[in-house]
């Protein structure tokens, strides 16, 4: 197997760090991106001359902006991140140099900076994510949610917590790109094999393949269920709103589905959800498909570290090989930490911790 040369872009504020002179000051990046929540990013810096304490030439602040982007000479250089320095630490121990972590995510920051309460009438759960887009100078990327509901409410909740309750109810997921706040079904379902994952012993590896360090699969059914029913009541049809679920919606190559084999000696798995209050037929049926898919991703679960690559990010679907027939198989990428250490040696280079999750087997 070839070997690569990790390399880095990075921009803070108006400091390029790509620049031969101040690349030398860089000890370690970490980008660390999960699929529930802002990705967020650490940066160590050697403060051996001085040049970030001592003076106005790279002063580094909250609020400057950071551009990241991971990969190797030899093959590419991608974008993994940008987002804004949320604080900056100086560490200094006796008898040694001084060092500065900057910490920042990426723009899911604007929606945590505060609760709030309000409502709305009359109004599309996507119409709701585009004003709150505005609001936080985001540009709205929001996919049409189609039911107009009569009344939302935001009970002292962050707009972020707010929008993710919002996108489980239908299946959406929340994040920022680069400056868009995207408010949409998860694209995975359409998303091609980006590459196959084995272990370091396996005899050969082909260019769309990487290296596994480490690898941790297990499975589980104590959070799958066969079907999910929800209930509610409509004060002025003064009736009943019922809708059920029991198809998974990717199986992922699989023969036997999550639900399936929660089954499996157990008379049933049915839960009923009845505290949740929705206003139509079609938003108790989008529940209850979001509510199941969400726990049949519990189902074969894992982490594991593999050479770094910029491709592994929350949404991508790999395949995991040679670890045994019962666990081999496509997955998709949950949570990915890129770390990019600088100097030799075990631990040292370009590496990615990532956690997996699948349907289906």
């Amino acid at each position: 197997m070839a070997v690569k040369t990790p390399t880095f872009k990075l921009t803070l504020g108006a400091v390029d760090f790509s620049l031969l002179k101040l690349k030398k000051y860089i000890q370690s990046i970490e980008v660390e991106m999960t699929s529930d929540g802002p990705s967020t990013f650490k940066i160590v810096l050697d403060d051996c001359d001085k040049i970030f304490s001592g003076g106005a030439e790279c002063v580094i602040r909250e609020g400057d902006s950071c551009v990241i982007s991971l990969g190797f000479i030899e093959t590419e250089v991608p974008k993994m991140i940008q987002g804004i320095v949320t604080g900056v630490k100086a560490n200094r121990k006796e008898y040694s140099r001084m060092y500065y972590e900057i910490s920042g995510m990426d723009g899911l920051q604007a929606l945590t900076r505060g609760k709030k309460r309000r409502s709305w009438e009359n109004i599309k759960i996507s119409d709701i994510a585009a004003t709150i887009a505005n609001e936080c100078s985001l540009q709205p990327d929001c996919e049409d949610s189609g039911e107009v509901l009569p009344f939302v409410v935001q009970n002292n909740l962050t707009d972020l917590k707010f929008l993710m309750e919002q996108a489980a109810m239908i299946g959406f997921e929340v994040k920022v790109e680069e400056k868009r706040l995207v408010f949409k079904k998860p694209v995975k379902i359409d998303t091609g094999l980006i590459l196959t994952m084995k272990p370091k012993n396996s005899s050969s590896f082909e260019p769309n393949e990487c290296m596994l360090q480490r690898c941790n699969l297990n499975s589980s059914t104590m959070q799958v269920v066969n079907k999910v029913v929800v209930r509610w009541y409509d004060p002025k049809q003064a009736k009943a709103i019922i809708a059920e679920c029991s198809k998974i919606d990717d199986k992922m190559g699989g023969k036997e589905t999550a639900a399936e084999r929660a089954s499996a000696n157990n008379p049933d798995t049915t839960i009923q959800i009845s505290d949740t209050p929705v206003y139509s037929q079609a938003q108790a049926e989008a529940l209850a498909s979001a509510v199941l898919n969400k726990r049949a991703d519990y189902y074969l679960t894992g982490s594991g570290t593999c050479e770094g690559n910029p491709k592994l990010k929350c949404g991508a679907k790999v395949k995991i090989a040679n670890v045994g027939k019962e666990m081999d198989g496509e997955y998709y990428i949950t949570k990915a930490k890129h770390s990019m250490k600088v100097g030799n040696g075990q631990d040292y280079g370009y590496w990615t911790e990532f956690e997996v999750s699948r349907s289906a087997r």
